[in-house]
């Protein structure tokens, strides 16, 4: 294990299996208050995978009330560290240590160090997301949707770096306060309007009686349609926050043509096990919502993990699925090889990396239409700058020279940015 010396790193310690390094307690900017939490992020980095690596940022919900919201990341980085993800567990302040919109300046702070430190732990800047459950779901949703807001952007810790991501999945966030009270279930819910509620705490005075305020801290305030895309998900039998509160956002989106998922989950309660239980699976409304034009549909897709990764990478234009046709002109001692990627996915791909692993002892001498690297019998080709892009049901080719002697059968596997492909004969 290798440690990373950097400003405000500490030493690595003994990482889980699906990380080769883990860094606990990095200070993305100075404590507030001095000896608080609220500024320290966790960072996991995986075992496998290309280099440089995706992020995925991950805040656990409190209703705003600790600072310590990157507990639980080691739970997801298990999930998606063996995608070949990067995962960083991130706090911010609680609302009784400052209020809004200090927590958002927070998770932007935090987003512009892991920018700015990228080339240290092999991420790849162009690929953030962001995850989060409750207010954690708020913080993903204002995240993701309110980029290039200056009066968001604060001036905490490192400046000068985007605090942008790419995409977002959030879990029953809260979306517009003032309307939470009247969207409450007809058992009961808690009253968001009183002095003592979890966002008049947030926003420090009660909502009803500061409008302009809450209105700054709703996540459909920023909405438009460059925004990245954002998927969301929510019980319609959440006590806590409304399940109306997603249909909102979600309308509001559509109306601004933008680029939603919003996966409605009936008996569900306030709890990501709720949502994610297979008792469920096909019984969820699926409503997608992409350039003005919308689908609506019964049972697909189901909220697991898979698909959950599935629509990260399609956000960060990774490519969801691919096809691999491989074929060789052998002369004695020597070859040509060819690849030609296709996306067969829905989402484009900007930036691939093939990777594949020789069984016998080939050794790639040369290559064109693609940047080639190999390590032992581990073979990475990279565009090459001018063919990045491969829309969906597209293609790009790429070929090379090797040297062999023996055995030359074709890879096993070819993987694109980390995903198998199918192998075309």
């Amino acid at each position: 294990m290798t440690v990373l010396a950097a400003v405000g790193v500490p030493a690595a310690f003994a990482p889980p299996a699906h990380a080769t390094q883990t860094f606990i307690d990095i200070a993305y900017a100075p404590a507030q208050p001095a000896g608080s939490k609220g500024h320290l992020l966790d960072l996991y980095l995986p075992a496998t995978g290309i280099t440089p690596r995706p992020l995925l940022i991950w805040h656990t919900g409190s209703a705003w009330s600790s600072d310590n919201g990157k507990a639980g990341a080691d739970a997801i980085a298990a999930i998606f560290n063996p995608l070949g993800f990067a995962v960083a567990g991130v706090s911010v302040r609680s609302s009784s240590q400052a209020i809004f919109p200090a927590q958002v300046h927070d998770i932007k702070s935090a987003i512009r160090w892991l920018r700015a430190n990228a080339s240290t732990y092999q991420l790849d800047p162009n690929r953030f997301a962001i995850m989060g459950d409750s207010s954690g779901g708020w913080l993903t949703e204002m995240a993701t949707l309110s980029g290039g807001v200056p009066a968001l952007e604060g001036t905490l810790g490192t400046t000068g770096v985007s605090s942008a991501v790419q995409t977002g999945v959030a879990f029953f966030s809260p979306t517009n306060f003032l309307q939470m009270n009247s969207q409450n279930l007809p058992t009961g819910g808690l009253d968001h309007d009183s002095p003592a509620s979890p966002e008049s705490l947030l926003v420090g005075c009660p909502i009803q009686t500061c409008p302009a305020t809450v209105a700054q801290a709703n996540p459909m305030t920023y909405v438009d349609s460059n925004d990245p895309p954002l998927m969301f998900l929510h019980g319609q039998a959440d006590f806590l926050v409304p399940h109306g509160q997603s249909v909102l956002l979600y309308n509001r989106i559509k109306a601004q043509c933008g680029d939603a998922t919003f996966i409605s989950v009936p008996g569900a309660d306030h709890m990501v096990p709720q949502i994610m239980d297979p008792a469920h699976f096909g019984s969820q409304t699926v409503s997608t919502t992409t350039d003005c034009t919308e689908t609506v549909g019964t049972g697909t897709i189901n909220p697991t993990w898979a698909n959950f990764a599935t629509f990260v990478r399609g956000g960060l234009k990774m490519g969801t699925s691919c096809e691999v046709t491989y074929a060789t002109e052998v002369w004695p001692g020597a070859f040509n090889g060819t690849a030609t990627i296709r996306n067969t996915g829905t989402t484009p791909i900007y930036g691939w990396a093939l990777t594949w692993t020789w069984a016998g002892n080939q050794l790639v001498t040369n290559s064109w239409n693609s940047t080639v690297t190999q390590t032992g019998t581990q073979v990475t080709a990279r565009d090459d700058g001018t063919n990045t892009y491969i829309g969906p049901g597209s293609s790009q080719g790429l070929g090379f020279t090797a040297n062999v002697t023996g055995t030359n059968a074709i890879p096993a596997q070819f993987k694109l940015n980390n995903i198998p492909c199918t192998r075309v004969p």
